[in-house]
Protein backbone atom coordinates (compact mmCIF):
# COMPACT_ATOMS: atom_id res chain seq x y z
CA UNK A 1 0.00 0.00 0.00
CA UNK A 2 2.66 2.21 0.79
CA UNK A 3 4.51 1.63 -2.41
CA UNK A 4 1.35 2.32 -4.25
CA UNK A 5 0.46 5.71 -2.33
CA UNK A 6 4.37 6.64 -2.88
CA UNK A 7 3.41 6.12 -6.76
CA UNK A 8 0.64 7.88 -7.21
CA UNK A 9 1.68 11.01 -5.40
CA UNK A 10 5.03 10.96 -7.72
CA UNK A 11 2.50 11.14 -10.83
CA UNK A 12 0.06 13.65 -8.95
CA UNK A 13 3.62 15.41 -8.39
CA UNK A 14 4.32 14.75 -12.10
CA UNK A 15 1.58 16.52 -13.70
CA UNK A 16 1.38 19.50 -11.33
CA UNK A 17 4.63 20.15 -12.76
CA UNK A 18 3.43 19.69 -16.14
CA UNK A 19 0.52 21.87 -15.57
CA UNK A 20 2.84 24.70 -13.97
CA UNK A 21 5.28 24.62 -17.24
CA UNK A 22 2.50 24.62 -19.74
CA UNK A 23 0.57 28.07 -17.42
CA UNK A 24 3.93 29.13 -17.24
CA UNK A 25 4.75 29.02 -21.64
CA UNK A 26 1.15 30.43 -22.00
CA UNK A 27 1.48 33.30 -19.80
CA UNK A 28 5.16 33.96 -21.39
CA UNK A 29 3.57 33.70 -25.09
CA UNK A 30 0.18 36.08 -24.15
CA UNK A 31 3.26 38.38 -22.77
CA UNK A 32 5.21 38.62 -25.73
CA UNK A 33 1.79 39.02 -27.91
CA UNK A 34 1.00 41.53 -25.63
CA UNK A 35 3.92 43.58 -25.60
CA UNK A 36 3.97 42.91 -29.67
CA UNK A 37 0.53 44.32 -30.01
CA UNK A 38 1.59 47.40 -27.90
CA UNK A 39 4.53 48.47 -30.53
CA UNK A 40 2.14 47.66 -33.41
CA UNK A 41 -0.88 49.34 -32.30
CA UNK A 42 1.23 52.30 -30.88
CA UNK A 43 0.62 55.98 -33.27
CA UNK A 44 4.04 57.04 -32.06
CA UNK A 45 5.90 54.18 -33.69
CA UNK A 46 3.33 53.30 -36.64
CA UNK A 47 2.12 56.61 -37.23
CA UNK A 48 0.84 58.25 -40.54
CA UNK A 49 3.69 60.14 -41.40
CA UNK A 50 5.57 56.70 -41.35
CA UNK A 51 3.60 55.14 -43.50
CA UNK A 52 3.31 58.17 -46.44
CA UNK A 53 7.48 57.77 -46.30
CA UNK A 54 7.55 54.52 -46.60
CA UNK A 55 4.91 53.90 -49.19
CA UNK A 56 2.29 51.57 -46.39
CA UNK A 57 -1.16 51.78 -47.11
CA UNK A 58 -2.19 49.87 -43.68
CA UNK A 59 -0.85 48.81 -40.45
CA UNK A 60 -0.83 45.64 -38.74
CA UNK A 61 -2.93 45.59 -35.51
CA UNK A 62 -3.58 42.98 -32.97
CA UNK A 63 -6.45 42.43 -30.50
CA UNK A 64 -6.70 40.02 -27.85
CA UNK A 65 -4.06 37.82 -29.66
CA UNK A 66 -5.25 38.26 -33.24
CA UNK A 67 -4.16 40.40 -36.02
CA UNK A 68 -5.59 42.70 -38.43
CA UNK A 69 -5.27 46.17 -39.93
CA UNK A 70 -5.79 49.41 -39.64
CA UNK A 71 -5.33 52.47 -41.96
CA UNK A 72 -3.01 55.34 -41.56
CA UNK A 73 -6.18 57.33 -39.48
CA UNK A 74 -6.31 54.41 -37.18
CA UNK A 75 -9.43 52.83 -38.50
CA UNK A 76 -9.90 49.36 -38.30
CA UNK A 77 -10.12 47.88 -41.94
CA UNK A 78 -9.85 44.47 -41.76
CA UNK A 79 -10.84 42.62 -38.05
CA UNK A 80 -8.87 41.26 -35.65
CA UNK A 81 -8.65 37.83 -36.48
CA UNK A 82 -5.34 35.93 -37.83
CA UNK A 83 -3.05 34.00 -35.84
CA UNK A 84 -0.47 35.51 -38.37
CA UNK A 85 -0.36 38.58 -41.02
CA UNK A 86 2.61 39.59 -43.27
CA UNK A 87 2.77 43.24 -44.58
CA UNK A 88 0.64 44.21 -47.43
CA UNK A 89 2.82 44.20 -50.77
CA UNK A 90 1.52 44.69 -53.98
CA UNK A 91 -1.90 44.70 -52.36
CA UNK A 92 -1.80 41.34 -51.16
CA UNK A 93 -1.12 39.81 -47.05
CA UNK A 94 -0.32 36.24 -46.76
CA UNK A 95 -2.49 35.44 -42.95
CA UNK A 96 -2.04 32.80 -40.70
CA UNK A 97 -5.29 30.57 -39.64
CA UNK A 98 -4.21 27.92 -37.33
CA UNK A 99 -1.59 26.15 -38.64
CA UNK A 100 -2.41 26.93 -42.72
CA UNK A 101 -1.61 30.21 -44.60
CA UNK A 102 -3.62 31.61 -47.26
CA UNK A 103 -3.81 35.37 -48.74
CA UNK A 104 -5.85 38.21 -48.54
CA UNK A 105 -6.57 41.46 -50.54
CA UNK A 106 -6.68 44.77 -49.48
CA UNK A 107 -10.97 44.20 -48.46
CA UNK A 108 -9.92 41.38 -46.51
CA UNK A 109 -11.41 38.49 -48.93
CA UNK A 110 -9.17 35.36 -49.34
CA UNK A 111 -7.51 35.19 -52.73
CA UNK A 112 -5.76 32.10 -51.47
CA UNK A 113 -7.58 30.16 -49.00
CA UNK A 114 -5.71 28.91 -46.07
CA UNK A 115 -3.87 25.44 -46.81
CA UNK A 116 -0.03 26.02 -47.26
CA UNK A 117 2.61 25.35 -45.21
CA UNK A 118 3.73 28.64 -44.86
CA UNK A 119 3.69 31.69 -47.24
CA UNK A 120 6.04 34.71 -47.79
CA UNK A 121 4.96 38.35 -49.04
CA UNK A 122 3.97 39.41 -52.67
CA UNK A 123 7.34 40.42 -54.57
CA UNK A 124 7.07 40.70 -58.23
CA UNK A 125 3.86 38.83 -58.34
CA UNK A 126 5.39 35.84 -56.67
CA UNK A 127 5.53 34.39 -52.80
CA UNK A 128 7.29 31.79 -51.02
CA UNK A 129 5.60 28.54 -50.04
CA UNK A 130 6.93 25.79 -48.04
CA UNK A 131 5.66 22.20 -48.69
CA UNK A 132 7.76 19.16 -46.68
CA UNK A 133 10.38 21.22 -45.47
CA UNK A 134 11.67 22.95 -48.47
CA UNK A 135 10.96 25.94 -50.47
CA UNK A 136 8.80 27.47 -53.83
CA UNK A 137 7.46 30.01 -55.31
CA UNK A 138 3.85 30.57 -56.33
CA UNK A 139 1.46 33.84 -58.04
CA UNK A 140 -1.56 35.44 -56.16
CA UNK A 141 -3.76 33.10 -57.86
CA UNK A 142 -2.15 30.18 -56.57
CA UNK A 143 -0.54 28.61 -59.16
CA UNK A 144 2.94 26.84 -58.67
CA UNK A 145 5.54 28.72 -60.92
CA UNK A 146 8.38 27.52 -58.97
CA UNK A 147 8.97 24.26 -57.28
CA UNK A 148 10.12 23.83 -53.68
CA UNK A 149 13.49 22.86 -54.09
CA UNK A 150 15.41 25.23 -51.86
CA UNK A 151 16.34 25.34 -48.49
CA UNK A 152 15.66 28.88 -47.81
CA UNK A 153 14.58 31.70 -50.23
CA UNK A 154 14.25 35.63 -49.66
CA UNK A 155 11.93 37.62 -51.41
CA UNK A 156 12.04 38.97 -55.31
CA UNK A 157 13.56 42.43 -55.81
CA UNK A 158 14.72 43.76 -58.61
CA UNK A 159 13.51 40.55 -60.77
CA UNK A 160 15.87 37.93 -58.76
CA UNK A 161 15.80 36.41 -55.57
CA UNK A 162 18.63 34.70 -52.88
CA UNK A 163 17.74 31.29 -52.59
CA UNK A 164 19.79 28.86 -50.31
CA UNK A 165 20.54 25.00 -51.29
CA UNK A 166 21.40 21.72 -49.52
CA UNK A 167 24.99 22.38 -48.54
CA UNK A 168 24.52 26.16 -46.89
CA UNK A 169 25.24 27.93 -49.92
CA UNK A 170 23.53 31.13 -51.67
CA UNK A 171 22.81 31.97 -55.39
CA UNK A 172 20.29 34.08 -57.09
CA UNK A 173 17.12 32.82 -59.51
CA UNK A 174 14.88 34.81 -61.73
CA UNK A 175 11.37 34.58 -61.37
CA UNK A 176 11.19 31.96 -64.38
CA UNK A 177 13.04 29.90 -61.43
CA UNK A 178 16.25 29.86 -63.39
CA UNK A 179 20.01 29.59 -61.25
CA UNK A 180 21.50 32.57 -62.36
CA UNK A 181 23.78 33.71 -60.49
CA UNK A 182 25.47 30.26 -58.92
CA UNK A 183 25.60 28.87 -55.43
CA UNK A 184 28.73 30.13 -54.02
CA UNK A 185 28.50 32.70 -51.56
CA UNK A 186 27.99 32.34 -47.87
CA UNK A 187 25.01 34.98 -47.90
CA UNK A 188 23.46 37.19 -49.53
CA UNK A 189 21.07 39.63 -49.69
CA UNK A 190 18.26 41.13 -52.56
CA UNK A 191 18.93 43.08 -54.66
CA UNK A 192 19.18 47.38 -54.37
CA UNK A 193 19.61 49.69 -57.03
CA UNK A 194 20.98 47.02 -59.36
CA UNK A 195 23.48 45.68 -56.90
CA UNK A 196 22.99 42.61 -54.57
CA UNK A 197 25.84 42.84 -51.43
CA UNK A 198 27.33 38.91 -50.45
CA UNK A 199 29.81 37.84 -48.22
CA UNK A 200 32.63 35.30 -48.49
CA UNK A 201 35.47 34.41 -45.87
CA UNK A 202 33.15 36.83 -43.59
CA UNK A 203 33.81 39.80 -45.22
CA UNK A 204 31.52 41.87 -47.76
CA UNK A 205 31.44 42.81 -51.30
CA UNK A 206 28.67 43.57 -54.05
CA UNK A 207 28.01 41.91 -57.86
CA UNK A 208 25.80 43.12 -60.40
CA UNK A 209 22.87 41.12 -61.69
CA UNK A 210 24.94 39.59 -64.11
CA UNK A 211 27.03 38.33 -61.30
CA UNK A 212 30.36 40.27 -61.93
CA UNK A 213 31.97 41.35 -58.90
CA UNK A 214 31.98 45.25 -59.15
CA UNK A 215 32.84 45.52 -54.78
CA UNK A 216 35.59 43.39 -53.73
CA UNK A 217 34.84 41.50 -50.50
CA UNK A 218 36.77 43.34 -48.18
CA UNK A 219 34.24 44.84 -45.92
CA UNK A 220 33.50 44.05 -42.47
CA UNK A 221 29.40 43.43 -41.39
CA UNK A 222 28.52 46.50 -39.61
CA UNK A 223 30.37 48.90 -41.37
CA UNK A 224 27.31 49.98 -43.13
CA UNK A 225 27.05 46.28 -44.90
Amino acid sequence: MLVMKLVLLFGFLILMAIGMFLACQNKTKKTENDAFGKILNDPRVNSKKVGEQNGIKYFQIVENGKMGFRDLDGKVVIEPKFDDVEMFSEGYSAVQMGDKWGLIDETGKYKIEPGFEYLGSVHDGLLSYRQNDKYGFIDVSGKQKIKPQFEWVDDFSEGLCVVRNHKGLHGYIDTAGKLVIPFQFEYAVKFENGKGKFELNELWGAIDKSGKIVEKPTHKYGDGW
